[in-house]
């Protein structure tokens, strides 16, 4: 029977391939993250104005709560993972 994925997100039940996704996921946000950090220096360095420096500043802290997000996702999976090969 087929399920929500709503329940699926709370039993942290992935298949192989979308555990693959989440791993690949968690490198682009890596990279985004460096990208966007880049892109705030640059602008401070350059004296852009403090609107556009906040903004991107705004732009890290959204790929920065991503990647907290991901990250407690895969380890969620890792430890059901972990849990159901135990009993």
């Amino acid at each position: 029977m087929l399920r929500n994925w709503r329940d699926l997100e709370r039993t942290e039940e992935l298949s192989p391939r979308q555990e693959r996704w989440l791993r690949r996921a968690w490198w682009l946000y890596w990279s985004m993250l460096a990208l966007s950090v880049g892109l705030v220096v640059l602008r401070v360095v350059e004296g852009d104005p403090p609107l556009q420096i906040l903004f991107s500043a705004l732009v890290v802290a959204v790929w920065i709560f991503n990647l907290y997000a991901l990250r407690k996702r895969l380890r969620g999976h890792e430890a059901a993972s972990a849990a159901r090969q135990e009993g």
